[in-house]
């Protein structure tokens, strides 16, 4: 399935706008201020090159449970955030920024809800990690 459109934004309960998303997506100019709710197993986002301004906020909505209603869904889904090939995110959590190396919210620590704001301004170098719930780590494997 593919990945919903902007338009099809919803509100969640703190008020914020947000897409869910079904399967891998690279993220553009558009997506900036909306949530983007991963809701599929080992979920990948990439975020866009760091002269795309915006800030992007990717958060685990965890795996929908089977036969369960609609927004539910389970804790443990690993969630992959890379930058594009060239760039790193500084900031959020520690350990050395590399470029085109992902954080990840890993499936052992993982709860729905976790989340991190990456803040693209035109820094050389890359995004800026503006927010971090949730343990994330860096995997510059």
């Amino acid at each position: 399935m593919a990945n919903p459109a902007n338009t099809t934004a919803y509100q969640l309960p703190d008020g914020r706008m947000a897409v869910n998303v079904t399967e891998a997506k690279t993220l553009a100019a558009a997506d900036s201020g909306y949530v983007q709710n991963v809701i599929y197993a080992n979920g990948a986002v990439t975020l866009p090159a760091t002269a795309v301004h915006g800030t992007f906020i990717i958060r685990n909505g965890g795996v929908p449970i089977s036969g369960g209603p609609s927004g539910t869904g389970d804790d443990g889904n690993l969630i992959t955030v890379t930058p594009n090939a060239s760039d790193n995110v500084e900031g959020g959590v520690s350990g050395t920024a590399t470029d085109g190396k992902p954080f990840e919210n890993t499936a052992a620590t993982a709860r729905v809800g976790d989340e991190i704001t990456v803040i693209n301004s035109g820094l050389t170098a890359g995004g800026m990690a503006s927010g971090v719930k949730g343990i994330w780590v860096r995997n510059n494997a």
